[in-house]
């Protein structure tokens, strides 16, 4: 058996066990100690092998060949309390990461202490709160479809910050508005391409502002804006700045000769040298902005998000939507959802692209890391659209199963969402230039214990 393959066993052993055991979360005697828990056991299939379905991040994911990867995760979580007002969680969350394993990770760690009935403080490391449903993305039961939608919430390549926020909760009228400030950094690691070492993405000095506000007949209103410093690198990007760097001291000493283009030398030169802040890029101006609103009473559950993101520099600045509806008959819930991601500006440089093109010949290589520079900053072309149908069965109080199916739309010179193992390959380059419809489909349990 394959080493990959036992690395999924931890995780769908542990899945299967807490399904067929699944009950009630557990509390100790004396009330200051609560232990829970959920799962996803997911398998997906894309409709075709040129490009695979993941989750954003992931090192992998479905092709025509089924695959647990995208959805598959199991956690565990604690809180203790050590005081009527102070207390600590803990949450570990397995599920497929940038590195294509499954490795139990500290996805929160915070103390909270609640000064008042309508105010408190919570520090350490917790769930960061860009979108609706950040505090539950990964608790698939709490969610009607099979995922959060990926053509919103793939935007954002971290799910944790470490910092603090405080929250304070006001009733208005038959209203209750809950504002929340927090501040932090995050980390995470982003996989592009099996050829290339995971993006270590860093996120400093993170300020925001959540509004959430419940108010009557089951409608719920978020507004939430974020702005922070974005810095990406990862070995393969820091080697290619060292050799766009040797390339333009090459250009610079031909610039000095007395060669009848010599004068290209110096374009090409200031063009090398704008190659290590396009690829690594440091402490870009960040920010995102969200408005959610979602509907449930009686038998209907209607959501939608708006998202814009704004990054200067290498990641494109993208506006993203959806809208999803759905019908409880009984035990079943029927829905269906739109969405659309598109990218509002692309920061490819083609300016410092073209000069790496059209460089003279001091050095064959120019070509070759034009063609580099363009790999790497291929994927920000991310533009789709995607309809969804599905449904979702309650077969137990405590266990969901879902069927869905995904036809995701991609435009030519555009890879969608979609994860692309080698770029640079005659198959990758012909999903990126045409326009294509895939169907994908997933088939789900989701579990809380």
């Amino acid at each position: 058996m394959s080493e990959k393959k036992l690395r999924r066993l931890p995780l769908a052993a542990a899945a299967l066990v807490a399904c067929v055991s699944a009950q009630a979360e557990y509390q100790s005697p004396d009330g200051k100690f609560r232990l829970s828990g959920f799962g996803t056991i997911g398998v997906v299939r894309n409709g075709t092998d040129d490009a695979e379905f993941n989750y954003p991040g992931q090192l992998g994911g479905a092709t025509k060949r089924a695959s647990l990867n995208p959805d598959s995760k199991i956690a565990v979580q604690g809180t203790y309390k050590l005081s009527p007002t102070v207390s600590a969680t803990t949450q570990v969350l397995t599920k497929y990461d940038a590195e294509g394993q499954y490795i139990p990770n500290i996805e929160w760690a915070f103390a909270k202490w609640q000064a008042a009935p309508a105010l408190s403080f919570r520090a350490g490391r917790m769930g960061a709160p860009y979108f609706m449903v950040s505090d539950f993305r990964d608790v698939g039961y709490a969610n009607t479809m099979a995922r959060p939608n990926i053509d919103v919430y793939g935007q954002v390549p971290v799910s944790q910050f470490q910092g603090a926020d405080a929250s304070y909760q006001m009733n208005i009228g038959s209203s209750t508005v809950v504002t929340t400030l927090w501040a932090g950094d995050s980390k995470a690691q982003f996989a592009a391409a099996v050829t290339s070492p995971p993006l270590e993405v860093l996120i400093q000095g993170q300020i925001g502002l959540n509004i959430q506000a419940d108010l009557s007949e089951g409608w719920s209103l978020r507004l939430g804006h974020m702005q922070g410093k974005l810095s990406l690198s990862n070995s393969k990007s820091r080697q290619l700045a060292d050799f766009a760097n040797q390339l333009a001291a090459g250009a610079t000493q031909y610039a000095s000769s007395a060669a009848p283009d010599a004068a290209n030398g110096a374009t090409a030169a200031a063009s090398f040298a704008q190659v290590d802040p396009l690829v690594n890029p440091s402490s870009l101006d960040a920010s995102f902005t969200g408005v959610g609103l979602t509907y449930d009473q009686d038998a209907w559950v209607i959501s939608g998000e708006f998202t814009k993101r704004k990054v200067a520099e290498l990641a494109a600045d993208t506006t993203a939507w959806y809208g999803n509806v759905g019908y409880r008959v009984g035990k079943f819930t029927p829905y269906f959802g739109l969405s659309k991601i598109k990218s509002d500006r692309r920061a490819s440089n083609p300016v410092v692209l073209a000069n790496l093109a059209s460089a003279p010949d001091i050095n064959a290589q120019s070509a070759v890391l034009h063609s580099l520079v363009d790999n790497v900053l291929g994927f920000q072309k991310m533009d789709q659209k995607t309809t969804t149908l599905g449904v979702r069965w309650d077969a137990m109080s405590n266990l969901a199963i879902k069927a869905q199916l995904d036809r995701i739309t991609k435009p030519a010179d555009s890879n969608g969402m979609f994860f692309v193992p080698d770029p640079a390959s005659t198959t990758a380059q012909n999903f990126l230039n045409s326009k294509r419809a895939v169907n994908v489909m997933t088939l789900s349990v989701d579990f809380v214990f």
